[in-house]
């Protein structure tokens, strides 16, 4: 998409814990593993096994919450800008300012830790994201919050948020460039 004429560039605190669709997958990421766990228990305890499979349960949902938590807490701290870059192909977005240096040094504590499935997590860590307009299957748009969220024939959604003075502007070449 870089060769392409750019139409539009903005960075926007865009966190995204104040996003549905992000909330959204997140409880589908979080809970079916543990309705997963809570069945095997269920099927491998022989006394009181729904007792043990809900209390296992609570405990991972308990333990998995405060991480989200302390994750929530780590963003609202640091911030999370995000760079847009919108063009005539489609519209690209990274991690930016204090956002992009926290990660990066997550990055090398991940790479150092000397377990390999945190190096493995450091090294596959997404700082950004790009979508073409031809790949766009459906756009939803949030008014409130200023942002669109963009689904892709197999693949993640991609989130795009505008500040004030841009979303007017930015939702009609979405649509423009989508046909929606």
């Amino acid at each position: 998409m870089n060769s392409s004429t750019l139409l539009l560039e903005w960075k926007v605190d865009a966190s995204p814990f104040r996003n549905r669709v992000v909330l959204q997958q997140m409880g589908l990421v979080l809970g079916i593993p543990i309705v997963l766990v809570g069945l095997l228990i269920a099927a491998i305890t022989e006394q009181d096994r729904w007792q043990v499979a809900l209390q296992m349960m609570g405990l991972i949902g308990g333990i998995l919450l405060g991480l989200f938590l302390l994750a929530m807490l780590v963003f609202t701290l640091v911030g999370y800008e995000q760079h847009f870059q919108l063009d005539e192909e489609g519209v690209q977005a990274k991690v930016s300012g204090r956002t992009s240096v926290f990660l990066k040094l997550v990055r090398i504590g991940l790479l150092f830790s000397g377990r390999p499935s945190a190096m493995g997590a450091g090294l596959v860590m997404r700082t950004g994201d790009a979508i073409r307009w031809h790949d766009v299957t459906k756009v939803e748009v949030n008014e409130r919050q200023r942002q669109m969220t963009l689904y892709r024939k197999g693949g993640p959604p991609f989130l795009l948020a505008c500040n004030a003075d841009n979303f007017a502007t930015v939702r009609e070449i979405v649509q423009a460039k989508t046909r929606t």
